[in-house]
This record gives structure tokens, sequence and C-alpha cells, in this order.
């Protein structure tokens, strides 16, 4: 008799296609960098990652228009919206599209007809047009359920996690002090955060593109400062290597990336005493008041002053990392995708 080997079985290779906005020259989108580590950390053989970029910005009505279409012709047999262009939904197979939601900060800023806009056509019909909503954070999730209320069932939490460039770097406290500010959108409460830090003698780096109106409020301070943006992973990391603590006090964040950040590179962080940021930096956190510049120069100096204090949160920075641990985050995101392809 023939003693043959048997034929192994073929398994069918689903394509999940990652749609992200195009890169804005001088911005910085940490939280979709997440999903650039996410492909490279995906062990199931069951799924092919492939990522498009949107070849033109989500700027103008004949951009978006043309970013639906090129989306319909680039689908696969399961599309994930990484980034804020959930429009391009619209013509996507319902059945299996997700849409991953960082913050609902346009819904905050945007008012009047710009907010219509931005609710029908960010929210409303994407929603409708797909399957699974993925909020980075419960705070996220939350807000999605007050503003979609009939499709509550849709929305789940997923939190994300941070790029592995980001390796633990113990530093010794420098003679100046060396703070690094990450952000400079409205948001990010720059001039609350400066104000605190006249108050202080150290220096600041500050990554971000600064217009004329906070270039000449730095000066009015005589704040030292370094300016960088349009930076690499790796020139972002070893920013945090030269720094010596963390401020990030911003008023919105949809999850608050630069927390983890920090904390895997051994720095301590002082930021805001709300959400997300309280559930996003555990006990590895010194929080404070982000509308009180006497809070958030209390702070700094309290952290500045106290070996132990700063230890302390360190150690518990690199505890707190663990939370949102790589290989459990993917599962959570092949579950979701398996629950469509067992729709199919």
């Amino acid at each position: 008799p023939c003693m043959c080997a048997p034929i192994p079985k073929l398994v069918k290779k689903n394509t999940v296609c990652f749609f992200l906005r195009k890169p804005v020259y001088g911005k910085f989108y940490s939280i979709e960098k997440y999903f650039y580590e996410l492909i490279n950390n995906h062990d199931d053989n069951r799924f092919v990652f492939k990522l498009k970029i949107c070849p033109l910005e989500s700027k103008g009505l004949f951009n978006r228009i043309y970013l639906i279409f090129w989306a319909c012709f680039n689908q696969g047999d399961i599309n994930h919206i990484c980034g804020d262009v959930h429009f391009i939904a619209l013509f996507l197979k319902k059945s299996r599209t997700i849409i991953t939601v960082h913050d609902n900060y346009s819904m905050k800023r945007l008012h009047g007809i710009k907010r219509i806009i931005y609710y029908i056509f960010w929210l409303k019909l994407p929603a409708l047009r797909c399957c699974k909503i993925i909020a980075v954070s419960k705070k996220t999730a939350d807000e999605l359920k007050k503003y979609l209320p009939n499709i509550k069932s849709k929305i789940l939490h997923i939190n994300v996690f941070i790029q592995s460039i980001f390796k633990k770097r113990l530093k010794k406290k420098s003679n100046l002090t060396s703070i690094l500010i990450i952000g400079t959108g409205i948001n990010k409460n720059f001039y609350n955060s400066i104000s605190a830090l006249s108050k202080i003698k150290c220096k600041v780096s500050i990554i971000g593109i600064l217009n004329s109106k906070q270039i000449k409020f730095l000066k009015d301070l005589n704040i030292k400062y370094r300016n960088f943006f349009n930076l690499s992973d790796h020139q972002i990391y070893k920013k945090y290597c030269y720094s010596d603590i963390l401020l990030f006090a911003s008023t919105y964040e949809g999850f608050g990336m630069p927390i983890l950040e920090a904390q895997a590179v051994g720095r301590p962080v002082v930021t805001s005493n709300i959400r997300p940021f309280t559930n996003v930096g555990g006990e590895g956190a010194l929080y404070i008041n982000p509308n009180s510049i006497n809070s958030i120069t209390k702070g700094v100096q309290t952290l500045i002053k106290s070996n132990s204090l700063r230890k302390k949160l360190i150690l518990n920075g690199f505890r707190n990392i663990k939370r949102f641990d790589p290989k459990a985050i993917i599962a959570q995101h092949y579950k979701c995708y398996n629950q469509l392809l067992n729709k199919k």
C-alpha cells in the first residue's frame, strides 16, 4: 500500500484592510501609530493585514467624495476604519465594516452647521453603515452611547497599546529640570501649562507646531524652550529619554497615549485629574486640575522636590502599562473580526 503523508488542510486567509487618514505635515497622531504595531504583532494565520493610507487629505468636499469611492474599491474581507475618516464607510459593505473611534472632540469644539455636518457624516451615517464600533477608552464609549443612543449594541471598548520602541530607559535627575509637553492644539491646554512652568526653573521641550501667538507667549514669559515637530517615532522616543517629567495637562483626549509612552520609558507623569487620564494613568501619575495654573505648578514642583514620589510613580508606571498587554488587546480584535466572519 502507498504510505502517503496526509495533505495539510489549507486555511483560508481573510484580508483585513486598515484604513488610515493621510498624515498631515507637522501633525502627530500617536494613537494611530498603534495600528502599525497591531499589524507587526499579529500572529493569526487566518488573517492577512493590509494598510490602506488615504491618498488625499480629509479636507474639502471633493477630497472626501473621492475618498469614499476610493475606499469602496479597496475593500477587503473585513474593513477596519482606524482614523478620523469615518465617512468613507458610506459605500463599504456594512456586514464587514468596523470603525475605531479615538475621540469625540469635534463634537465639543464645533458649533452650528459644522457640528451638524460632522455629526451626520462622521458619526450618524457611518454608525449605520458599519457592524461594530470600537471605542479606545471607556470615556469615548460612554460619549458615543450618548450621541448614538439607538445603536448602543454596536459599541464596544477595546484599549490600545503603545509601540514597542518605547522601552525602559531610566535617567538620573539632571541639574536643570527638563519638562516635555506633547501637543499644541487647543485641547492640549498650552497656555495654562506654560503659565504654570513660568514659575519653575526649568527648560521645556514642546512637540507640535507652534503658532505666532504661542511663540510670543513663550517669549513674554521668558521660557527656555525647544520646539520639535514632524519627528520620527525614534526621535520622539529620544525626547522622552532626554526629559525628566512629562507634563500632559490636556483638557480633552480620547485616550492619552503619551501617558503610557512616558511610563514605559520610565518618566514620571503629571496629568489631568479627569477621564480618561485617571483611567489610563492608574497609580503611575500625579493628577492635577488642568483648569488651575496653581494646581499644575504645585504638581510639577512637588514632583521635582520629592525623589521618593518620582521613584514611586516610575515604579507604578511600569506596573500600570502591563494592563495594556498587546497580546490580550490583539486577541480582542481577532474576536471582533471572527464575529463578523461568522455572521457572513
